[in-house]
């Protein structure tokens, strides 16, 4: 926004782009819920491979997820209040074993599905991106994080939702 109104300014009203870039997760969700025509939420959540009720979904997940690191909370062994909802479309990128999420509620409500949804948009929207390769190494440094009390089954990296982007992406 800084580079808009230093440069030229024009037109006087920034583009959408720009605009986007200073709402609050909330002020985003609330954007998107708000929009009158519902077409014009599913072309939203086309562009990141999902439809429009797991993309408001998402994006609430998202919202809290960073609310708890915002105010340095705890994001294992906790149910997040919030949880993504779960595709039922094989047209968006999701576990190839979803049943680990299925098979355990308790999974389902912590951490590890907004990990695989984040990944999904990602799929779709930056395929070239390391985010699960340094998420990988993230828990790999850290080995006395508790996987399991975020919902991650022992062998997550397996899934061949994940271990295709764990891959080198050169």
């Amino acid at each position: 926004m800084e580079h808009y109104l230093t440069t030229d300014g024009r037109p006087e009203l920034p583009p959408s782009w720009v605009t986007l870039e200073l709402l609050t997760f909330g002020e985003l969700i609330h954007l998107v819920r708000n929009l009158a025509e519902r077409e014009d939420r599913n072309a939203i959540a086309q562009v990141l491979g999902v439809n429009e009720p797991l993309l408001i979904s998402w994006l609430r997940s998202y919202q809290r997820v960073r609310n708890i690191c915002a105010h340095h909370g705890r994001l294992w062994n906790v149910g997040l209040g919030v949880y993504p909802a779960l595709p039922r479309s094989r047209r968006v990128a999701w576990l190839d074993r979803p049943e680990v999420l299925n098979r355990d509620q308790r999974r389902a409500k912590r951490l590890y599905p907004v990990m695989v949804s984040i990944q999904s948009v990602l799929t779709t929207i930056s395929p070239r991106s390391t985010w699960a390769s340094r998420l990988a190494a993230l828990l790999d440094e850290n080995p006395s994080v508790p996987l399991d009390g975020m919902g991650f089954p022992h062998d997550w990296s397996t899934d061949s939702f994940w271990s295709r982007h764990l891959a080198d992406p050169q």
